[in-house]
């Protein structure tokens, strides 16, 4: 199936995550860092591979770091997009949004693509959905649901590669179901169909509670209603939607993968260097003027920015990247389709696995699985549990409600600028807030909240000693 030339597209960034929390309060979702690219980056980079000239970005909560985010991009890419702001303070929700950004679309007669400004999703996906776009129908890209998951989001029924319904939040599977990703194009005409949006959807199940929040799956439903066509285009790798941190984190595992398995032979930039004595068991991409020195040893496909050292029997499992300017060294250990950021330190024993974002240090003896926020310190023996007594999986609140996690439910999150005393131990699945510090010899099993001090408090019993105690 041939598909309609677009040239205009919309990013939504405006809304804030609120199911995101501890990272939701201090980050843009759009300019989240997956494999130390801004989220948004990806995005960019699909519409600019499937000829669109036009973006206009809906701003709204942190809106710098997503206008930041952009001009990164454009550093690197020039004038490929022609890159535009939308400033929604008071984002109602995604409908709201996408008309704001439709709005100002450089050619009103023709389609445009919406993309959600948290999702994940693979250039090729997106450029099979660009490549199967019929000229007044909506196209959406869909992935398949499991029955765990069901009542996230939004349900799209297909029959015969269209979609035939839409159900928010439904409470069962059917066959034929997909989950419906927010990744749209529509035709000229669909602005009126954003206009009459309701404020609360109406594609509900009898006994559901949906709030005032008109939703462009909403806008989509009303289409549909109209007569209007949906063609469902299915994505062919995993499209992983931020909204909660273990996807913040399965979206990095996710990307860390990808890059590094695209990675055919070893590359060596200006400056970069290898001693004769590292073991190296797969390619590497070494950035400028960095280097692996003596005794390191790499199991597997690794990515190195600029300027950094992986140096003194440090040891790099495969399918990890590590960003600019940061230091491996003295027998540390950085886990399996880890990502470590930029101006960060993992040294002396310390073993990590997961996300560590910019500038933040793992050091002496430490053992964590999880997200490590930015500019965040694990203390000397930080350890974090990660299996419990019982083999299961951490449950977790989120807003409130009780929610058992997919993947990545026991490990750790600590949002950024956390600091740990010495000894902290973190069991399965705890979350602390920004700003917030969890004191020496801790032992946390519950959920920090922004801007607290956790401390032990201990009783100290003073006595007697000395050499009589010996008979002298």
């Amino acid at each position: 199936m041939g598909g309609e030339k677009i040239k205009d597209a919309v990013i939504l960034a405006a809304g804030r995550g609120t199911r995101l929390w501890p990272y939701g309060d201090t980050h843009a979702k759009a300019a989240l860092p997956v494999g130390n690219k801004p989220l948004v980056h990806y995005q960019l980079n699909a519409l600019a591979a499937a000829g669109v000239e036009s973006v206009a970005v809906v701003t709204g909560f942190l809106e710098g770091m997503v206008r930041a985010a952009c001009a990164g991009w454009i550093a690197t890419h020039g004038d490929t997009l022609d890159i535009s702001f939308v400033s929604v303070p008071n984002s109602k929700g995604t409908a709201h949004s996408a008309l704001a950004g439709l709005s100002v679309r450089t050619n009103p007669e023709s389609a445009a693509y919406v993309l959600p400004g948290d999702l994940y999703l693979s250039e090729e996906d997106f450029l099979s959905l660009a490549s199967q776009v019929p000229k007044g129908k909506v196209a959406a890209l869909v992935t398949p649901v499991e029955k765990a998951t069901v009542q996230e989001g939004f349900r799209a029924d297909l029959r015969e590669g269209k979609v035939q319904s839409l159900r928010a939040h439904p409470r069962d599977c059917e066959e034929g179901s997909r989950r419906f990703t927010g990744v749209v194009a529509v035709p000229s005409d669909f602005r009126k169909f954003l206009e009459a949006t309701p404020e609360i959807p109406t594609c509900v199940e009898i006994g559901s509670m949906p709030p005032a929040e008109p939703d462009l799956a909403e806008s989509v439903h009303q289409f549909l209603r109209a007569g209007g066509e949906v063609v469902a285009v299915e994505a062919g790798e995993e499209v992983v939607d931020i909204n909660k941190p273990w996807d913040f984190l399965a979206a990095n595992m996710l990307s860390a993968k990808r890059q590094t398995d695209a990675l055919a032979e070893t590359i060596l930039e200006e400056g970069a260097t290898i001693d004769s004595t590292a073991h190296l068991r797969g390619n590497v991409k070494l950035g400028k003027n960095s280097r692996i020195g003596p005794g390191v040893f790499i199991y597997g496909n690794v990515i190195v920015g600029d300027n950094t050292e992986i140096v003194d029997g440090a040891f790099v499992e495969g399918q990890a990247i590590v960003g600019d300017d940061c230091k491996l060294w003295r027998g540390c250990l950085v886990g399996k389709q880890s990502v470590i950021g930029h101006r960060c330190h993992v040294g002396h024993g310390a073993e990590f696995e997961g996300l560590m974002m910019d500038e933040s240090y793992s050091y002496h003896y430490g053992e964590y699985w999880g997200i490590l926020g930015r500019c965040s310190d694990l203390g000397a023996a930080t350890v974090c549990g990660t299996l419990r007594f019982d083999d299961g999986e951490t449950v977790h609140r989120v807003k409130g409600r009780k929610e058992t996690p997919r993947y990545n439910a026991n490990a750790s999150y600590l949002g950024d600028y956390v600091r740990t005393g010495v000894n902290a131990i973190l069991m399965p699945g705890v979350k602390v807030g920004p700003y917030s510090l969890v004191g020496a010899g801790v032992l946390l099993s519950r959920d920090v909240p922004n801007n607290t001090s956790i401390y032990v408090e201990q009783s100290l019993k003073e006595g007697r000693w000395g050499p009589e105690r010996y008979g002298w």
